[in-house]
């Protein structure tokens, strides 16, 4: 019996495989082929993989019961549902793993081209009886005359050296890295110098080309990062490589996957071939910095949350598998803390935070899976970093979605009318984070909710609005879209849990900046600029975000967007050989500050919590 094979459909997809009795309804989705979105990696917790099922499955679990209700007939979890007979699956349009609006522009700065790949043009005498000098020595010795003494060469090199000479009748282009030699070349291959930058993010992975020689930006490609089916956050990664045996290897697989693929594609739009390509350099948070690296980050979600690496590190292309020239060299931006990584390092380089003749004081959000935030008065930098994440990106609020095609991302009411702005146009099926900012702010506005975030019911609302205040899951819900205006017929509702997940992750944004400014001891008046980074910063209503106190009111300051600042940053390291030392420092020269230790934490958060300006 055990043995007996059962039939799975999906529709509309007119898929159709064989599994074996008891087994986990997602595991049969992914072998279908069919992306379907796990936030919480499938424990249960968020109740955003819903598919509608017709046959035979085990019973409801209590999580199913918590997230699901009578009205959705035949409804289930994907990550809690298992299949015990012939079944038929449709999958629910906002459980799909889609696209999301990838941020690749980025604020002009000059960069000063110093590149830390060179190559060097050598014409060789070639050996005779009187002239019997090894070959690696007469490369050296040749190399010397041009000012560069010793280069260290590894093995590999040494043993393709003969073959290269001999091809090239010594006649060849050594391409080196300050004292190493990444490889020698048959022929004269100058202006053929490349690198690539990634900002390796949790969500989405960034790639750059850039010649090295002139700093010109050659093309930029982005992916999902495929990491992302085994949880939308970090946390979640650690704890599926914590409960399986391969887990570190398969994360590290995949995400190096995705970086091999992203140079396929900006070898071939640039017009590059990859053994021309000799460094690439890497950032993103603490964590994926060590999957990356296959380095298993679980202390960083225990207590006292100690990572294995905070100092730079750099390895050959070889070493990982990184399809760039084998010989090429990568660079890892060094971390500052457990939950601040080499990203921020990128940001803060971008920006010129870590500028010790500026005597403005400036303050840099990047909001992305976590948000971190930095503040920087003078010579003295502080930063920390929050858990605000998931709510801006959809994972904990009931509609809500990455900012991606169908995701609201503007909204405005005006005269009993809400009007809102679809990410690629037609009809809604979601909300993301700028959507739900605007949203609360329009809201608040209206006084349909009040500063403690109570969504009033509709007999308490304005006449104008009453008829969209509605129940939903046993709350307050406002109606933001009908049913006949959205996408598959399912209206979209912001719930009041949906608000108390953005006053929390609002208030935790907040209470940061509050307390890096007590940690500098600087008064709000003082702030000359705030600069929002990352996809979230880009796309945010700054008059929404301060309406509902996401950041505090600074009477003087500037607030600008400076885009994808981390991407920045990692082609700054890739052509700056000057900028790549400056990483080093901002490493070393930012104080971390662990707001959960600060006694008056909880009363700040409290207070950041509550809707309206925060003084």
């Amino acid at each position: 019996m055990k043995n007996r094979k059962i039939r799975v459909i999906f529709r509309p997809e007119k898929k159709e495989i064989l599994t074996s009795i008891k087994s986990s309804l997602k595991e049969v989705i992914k072998r279908a082929g069919i992306k379907i979105n796990f936030p919480c990696g499938g424990k249960g917790i968020c109740g955003k993989c819903k598919v509608k099922v017709k046959g035979k499955l085990s019973p409801l679990t209590s999580a199913e019961k918590k997230h699901l209700q009578p009205v959705e007939k035949d409804v289930r979890l994907a990550c809690q549902a298992v299949v015990e007979g012939n079944i038929e699956v449709e999958v629910y349009p906002l459980s799909l793993i889609s696209f999301p609006k990838i941020l690749t522009n980025r604020i002009n700065r000059e960069i000063k081209i110093k590149p830390l790949i060179k190559k060097t043009y050598l014409s060789l005498p070639p050996p005779s009886l009187k002239d019997q000098i090894a070959d690696l020595s007469r490369l050296e010795k040749y190399l010397k005359e041009r000012g560069i003494r010793y280069p260290f060469a590894d093995l590999d090199l040494v043993k393709k050296l003969p073959r290269v000479m001999r091809e090239a009748d010594f006649k060849l282009t050594a391409v080196l890295k300050k004292q190493r030699l990444l490889t020698v070349e048959k022929g004269d291959t100058r202006g053929k110098n490349f690198g690539v930058a990634f900002d390796v993010g949790t969500t989405t992975v960034v790639g750059t080309l850039i010649d090295l020689d002139t700093g010109e930006e050659l093309a930029t490609r982005a992916l999902l990062n495929p990491q992302a089916s085994f949880g939308e956050d970090v946390v979640s990664r650690i704890d599926f490589l914590q409960s399986h045996l391969e887990g570190l290897k398969i994360l590290q697989k995949r995400i190096i996957g995705a970086i091999n693929r992203i140079i396929q594609m900006l070898s071939r739009v640039g017009e590059v071939k990859r053994e021309n390509i000799y460094l690439a350099t890497f950032v993103g948070n603490t964590v994926m910095q060590h999957l990356l690296l296959g380095v298993n980050p679980t202390n960083l979600a225990l207590y006292p949350y100690v990572p294995v690496l905070k100092r730079s590190m750099e390895l050959k292309a070889s070493d990982l598998g990184i399809r760039i020239n084998p010989q090429g060299s990568l660079y890892f931006f060094p971390n500052i803390a457990a939950f601040v990584g080499g990203d921020t390092v990128a940001v803060i380089l971008a920006t010129s935070l870590f500028d010790d003749n500026s005597q403005k004081v400036r303050l840099a959000i990047d909001i992305g899976t976590n948000g971190e935030i930095v503040l920087a008065k003078g010579k003295k930098l502080v930063c920390a970093s929050t858990a605000a994440g998931p709510a801006f990106e959809g994972a904990r609020i009931s509609q809500g979605m990455r900012a991606e095609r169908g995701a609201i991302e503007k909204v405005k009411l005006e005269e009993g009318k809400v009007e809102i702005g679809v990410i690629g146009g037609g009809r809604a099926r979601g909300i993301c984070g700028s959507g739900l900012i605007d949203a609360s702010s329009q809201l608040l506005k209206e006084e349909i909710i009040d500063s403690s975030g109570w969504l009033k019911p509709s007999s308490k609302a304005k006449e104008k609005w009453s008829s969209r205040i509605t129940k939903k899951n046993n709350h307050n819900g406002f109606l933001l879209v009908e049913r006949e205006k959205a996408q598959d017929r399912i209206p979209i509702v912001l719930t009041q849990k949906d608000i108390r997940e953005l006053q929390l992750a609002k208030g935790a944004i907040c209470s940061g900046i509050k307390i890096l400014l007590t940690r500098l001891e600087v008064e709000k008046g003082e702030v000359d600029e705030v600069l929002l980074a990352g996809a979230f910063g880009s796309y945010i209503n700054p008059e929404s975000a301060h309406l509902i106190g996401l950041i505090p009111n600074f009477p003087k300051a500037k607030v600008r967007s400076v885009g994808n600042a981390a991407s920045l940053g990692a082609i700054m390291a890739l052509v700056s050989e000057e900028d790549c030392k400056q990483a080093e420092k901002i490493s070393e020269g930012v104080d971390y500050v662990e707001l959960a230790s600060f006694p008056e934490f909880p009363d700040i958060l409290t207070q950041a919590m509550r809707f309206g300006k925060q003084d």
